[in-house]
């Protein structure tokens, strides 16, 4: 959420931003054209004096330039042979003739203006120091200012990417955290429940289960320990790719479910259906099978209670390149707020869900194997819709 209201923040500067600029650039072309208005103004009122025949006219016209020139705002100064300051318009200051400190004064700002632009020497070996227009002045700012902005605008990209990354990474590692302890946890449940009727006498023991019973249970709770430890061990690390038959993978996804369904809701029915021909992907047989258990477990979470129908169709896709997977259950369906963000961590519909499985399905499928999960548009209940590539020699092995 602060990421998302920092990204507000940055568009809304980025537009003041760009509004200001327009603004600033209609402002400096009408200063332009106002420039171009009195220099035409002044090259009139010039050859106006110089074409009339007495010396009077031709003073008046000179005179109107320099007003011309100094409406124009050009900082100017004019010193004689000698150095001294002897005209002087459109300075940042005031300065007093009969005053030697604003003489000096005077000096030191014809040094900074010869800096800016050479004098322009007469013919009565005085010259002419002149600085820049206004509108030249502020046009020299507007580099700056954008060069300023976009450092601005980039510094504050990259923090909002690298704070969401870092919050995206410490999501994952808590729903990663949840996972692992709902993973375990019911395992363990049942390899306490077996130890503690293992403490039983022997009589009363055998009342409850036998001893070859207990044996395969407690090696069935072992081996569910040892699963979900290889697939933790796998997400964490690039797993190898090999050949996978999905068709096997979701019959043995139907047989854990198969075993399951009638102890958590026997109003729930699942249906898996593979279409013959299937081509193999390019991938790990235990991830993928991960991802499909979650994304079936969603489904389950959301009809308990209430009962319904899961079906599960797998079929090729685009002339056998890719292979998709449908879940589709006859529930609610997932609320509008929710659908942007169904697959992000910690997001869940239920009020005690966890936001665990779906993001890791989408790790699974999309990172580890270059796939795409998609939520369906149904008008009922949910569908998610996995894309697998084909399998091709050279993403094996």
């Amino acid at each position: 959420m602060k990421a998302r209201l920092w990204a507000v923040g940055l568009a809304l500067l980025f537009g003041a931003v760009l509004i200001w600029y327009l603004y600033y650039t209609q402002q400096l072309v009408r200063a332009l054209n106002a420039d171009a208005a009195a220099f035409s103004r002044m090259y009139d009122l010039v050859f106006e004096g110089l074409s009339e025949s007495d010396s009077e006219s031709s003073e008046a016209a000179l005179f109107d330039m320099v007003l011309e020139l100094e409406r124009l705002g050009v900082p100017a100064v004019v010193t004689a042979v000698d150095g001294r300051p002897v005209y002087f318009m459109n300075l940042p200051f005031v300065p007093d003739p009969s005053n030697a400190g604003d003489v000096q004064r005077v000096l030191e700002y014809v040094e900074f203006l010869d800096s800016r632009n050479p004098p322009i020497t007469t013919e009565d070996g005085g010259k002419i120091h002149f600085g820049m227009p206004p509108v030249v002045e502020r046009l020299r700012w507007v580099p700056w200012i954008q060069a300023a902005t976009l450092i601005v605008i980039v510094l504050t990209a990259i923090w909002i990417f690298r704070s969401t990354a870092r919050a995206e990474r410490e999501r994952v590692w808590a729903t990663m955290a949840r996972e692992s302890a709902h993973q375990l946890g019911t395992p363990i449940s049942s390899l306490s429940g077996w130890v503690e009727i293992l403490r039983m006498q022997s009589g009363e023991r055998a009342g409850v289960a036998s001893d070859e019973m207990i044996a395969h249970e407690v090696e069935v709770d072992v081996e569910r320990l040892n699963k979900v430890a290889q697939r933790f061990e796998l997400i964490g690390r690039r797993p190898k790719m090999q050949l996978v038959d999905l068709g096997d993978v979701l019959q043995r996804l139907e047989g854990y479910f198969a075993a399951r369904l009638p102890r958590m809701d026997r109003s729930i029915e699942l249906y898996v259906q593979v279409t013959p021909g299937l081509p193999p992907v390019a991938g790990n047989p235990v991830l993928l099978e991960w991802a499909f258990e979650n994304i079936v477990k969603n489904a389950v979470d959301v009809l308990a209670g209430r009962g319904g129908t899961i079906a599960v169709n797998a079929e090729p896709q685009e002339g056998a390149r890719k292979v998709r997977v449908r879940f589709v259950d006859d529930g609610p369906g997932v609320p509008s707020d929710l659908r942007k963000h169904i697959f992000e961590p910690g997001v869940s519909g239920k009020k005690d869900g966890w936001g665990v499985g779906l993001s890791l399905a989408r790790r699974i499928i999309a990172n580890t194997h270059g796939g795409s999960i998609q939520l369906g548009k149904r008008r009922v209940g949910a569908e998610f819709v996995v894309d697998l590539p084909a399998a091709r020699p050279e993403r094996t092995g």
